[in-house]
């Protein structure tokens, strides 16, 4: 039974019949619907926010919460670590994305979108006012994310972001503490590749996007062959699994 009200609740949810933001009945009036007890509508409901499609306030009720990405983000987290997928496999995947999307972007974007990603880029211009390694990653992962964001395919998106993240976490977790200037080094290292994607998608020239991201992601994925312990990790590493738990309840509070 709880099987059957997870999915039915999950439903009435993706149809939009219980729109974000909505108020679900209580736990005593859907115990009344479905005919269980409520204990059992506890249950359903742990598991409805679990999967990122409720929050429950205490006091206040259940609500949904329409949180597409952590809901990807931790069925992603969880394949990953259970097929024991390598670092290289994570970093094929995200060079055909990019490309892809790159190219979307620069036949589809508006003006005035471009000039958001214009902005990312200016932002990974200015490390010298940021004192946050945290802040740097941000801005890193907003610039990437900024050219997937406008390439109308909401999926392909939401798989980047993932991956563009996992990626940057994996570096983090063992090399935080090397201090702020190894990180805006290893920022300011790729300025060159990301002027180049960028231009490519002003001038609206999608071979030439795509060609400008491939050369961005080959020259990532050197850093990789070059560090033997970064290119022999693996997802289901004990040192990572807690870091990229950490990553994708930060997505569940985004």
């Amino acid at each position: 039974m709880v099987d059957e009200i997870i999915e039915s609740l999950r439903q009435q949810i993706v149809s939009g019949k219980l729109g974000d933001g909505a108020r679900l009945p209580t736990e005593k009036e859907l115990a009344q619907n479905y005919a269980v007890s409520q204990p059992t509508i506890r249950e359903a409901i742990r598991a409805l926010e679990t999967l990122g499609l409720v929050e429950v306030q205490h006091g206040s009720g259940t609500f949904v919460r329409s949180q597409g990405s952590y809901a990807l983000a931790l069925s992603l987290q969880t394949l990953l670590q259970l097929e024991s997928v390598g670092i290289f496999e994570v970093l094929d995947v995200r060079q055909l994305l990019g490309r892809q999307s790159v190219r979307a972007t620069a036949k589809l974007a508006t003006d005035e979108e471009i000039e958001m990603i214009g902005r990312s880029l200016a932002a990974l211009d200015r490390l010298d006012e940021v004192d946050d390694v945290d802040e740097i990653l941000r801005r890193m992962i907003d610039f990437q994310c900024s050219i997937s964001a406008l390439c109308r395919n909401p999926l392909l998106h939401r798989l980047e972001t993932f991956l563009v993240t996992l990626l940057l976490e994996v570096q983090v977790i063992p090399m935080r503490k090397r201090g702020m200037k190894f990180w805006r080094d290893r920022a300011v290292a790729f300025q060159g590749d990301r002027r180049e994607i960028f231009a490519a998608i002003q001038a609206r020239d999608i071979g030439k996007a795509g060609d400008a991201m491939e050369n961005y992601l080959e020259h990532q994925r050197a850093r990789f062959v070059e560090d033997k312990k970064l290119g022999a990790l693996n997802l289901s590493d004990s040192r990572l699994i807690e870091g990229l738990a950490e990553m994708v309840r930060q997505m569940k509070t985004a």
